[in-house]
């Protein structure tokens, strides 16, 4: 080990440390100190391992605030990548701390406990104009069940101080919209790409039920312009589709993929769906989740694949995947003909098409399966290339 070039030893610790550090002895970097004379020297001449820092509101020991900051200056000049820990009522000495090094922060994690939280998180940074001028990733994750409440314009005051914010996650925020002067002014983000509100969903149905309990602040939409996003995903859908248009609207995003939950969207007619993904064209993946415990699925469903058959609409699209609570009637010979439709096109050819449901105990799974005129159709088109998946197992139809 001590025959090898610097560099490769202090990739290797690089390497070693994982995504969010611990701050504990035994671990990585701290870990390095410890070893041997030249294990710290190569630690501490590599300014990337602490450029990492995770921070308790709460110190665990008389010296944290000093090592803590210690720990800062050996990053030197380096972007720096924050996650702050606990109720977020910090101390006078490490605000101070923090409003020192915050222009230099590239990442930001608020996971704490925002319950009877006095004031917002955030404010602990705004001592000055510019206090977030490099902030590129904001993840916003209370840990406690209770959504976090604040007011509109406060989280509208943290965008403005992070101008050059790409990525953005807020799950479990609930926001009171306070005043109507708000509608008149969106905010513009010019460099937000991908933007998260919400607990997201996976490829498992079941999940669906634990997850539109929680907030999604999709609200914040009527008053933000973005027009440079890429990646959208929205839970628990609380706007208009009036409200969504608008936001669509004046974007004008160059969206490739969008992700989508529709609680109680039965005001979504065909034509709202089509103004919709017609502002859209970009669009490459398209993943839409319906929650348990509504009866309209299959109203919901075909408007959509309506869409879905004029290649006129979304003429980009390439992955198209829908997820409901529980499997439901559906017209498979009118499904099988819109991806016939869709797959031999003169616009991209759809590569895949998921309708996934949530298995439930009891129920004959046979009686939901495509007529056989309908699964020949989608058999010669995945000969042809397309990747066709119904059901809730692993079995390809």
């Amino acid at each position: 080990m001590a025959r090898l070039p610097l560099e490769i030893q202090s990739h290797i610790f690089l390497e070693a440390c994982v995504d969010q550090p611990d701050n504990a002895p035994k671990s990585p970097p701290i870990l390095f100190l410890s070893v041997c004379g030249l294990w710290r020297d190569i630690a501490l001449s590599t300014p990337k391992l602490w450029a990492k820092i995770q921070i308790d509101s709460t110190p665990r020991r008389s010296n944290y605030l000093e090592l803590c900051k210690l720990w800062l200056e050996r990053a030197r000049s380096l972007p720096l990548t924050l996650t702050l820990h606990g109720s977020l009522r910090l101390e006078e000495s490490l605000r101070e701390l923090l409003a020192v090094y915050s222009p230099r922060l590239e990442g930001l994690t608020l996971c704490a406990s925002f319950k009877d939280f006095e004031e917002p998180p955030y404010m602990i940074w705004r001592r000055e104009e510019g206090s977030l001028s490099s902030l590129k990733r904001l993840s916003i994750v209370p840990t406690h069940t209770d959504p976090y409440y604040g007011n509109m314009h406060e989280w509208l005051d943290l965008f403005r101080d992070a101008p050059v914010l790409s990525h953005c996650t807020m799950t479990n925020i609930f926001m009171d919209h306070d005043s109507e002067e708000l509608d008149r002014y969106p905010l513009t983000l010019a460099f937000l790409e991908s933007l998260q509100l919400g607990e997201p969903h996976t490829a498992d149905t079941t999940d669906l039920a634990r997850v539109s309990q929680k907030r999604s602040s999709v609200m914040i939409l009527q008053h933000l312009t973005l027009p440079a996003l890429k990646v959208l995903t929205l839970s628990e859908f609380d706007i208009s589709d009036d409200e969504f248009l608008a936001f669509l609207s004046r974007s004008s995003p160059p969206l490739e993929s969008f992700e989508m939950t529709l609680p109680h969207l039965d005001q979504w007619l065909h034509p709202v769906i089509s103004r919709c993904f017609r502002l859209i064209a970009t669009l490459t993946t398209l993943d839409l989740f319906v929650l348990p415990g509504y009866d309209g699925e299959i109203e919901l469903f075909l408007p959509f694949v309506e869409v879905l058959s004029s290649p006129e609409v979304l003429p980009n699209l390439r992955e198209v995947t829908f997820h409901t609570a529980c499997p439901v009637t559906i017209d498979y010979d009118n499904l099988s003909s819109m991806l016939s439709r869709r797959f031999r096109s003169g616009a991209t050819p759809l590569e895949r098409f998921e309708l996934r449901f949530a298995e439930q105990q009891g129920r004959d799974y046979a009686e939901d399966l495509p007529s056989e005129e309908a699964r020949a159709t989608m058999r010669g088109l995945v000969k042809e290339g397309l990747k066709i998946y119904i059901g809730h197992s692993e079995n390809l139809l």
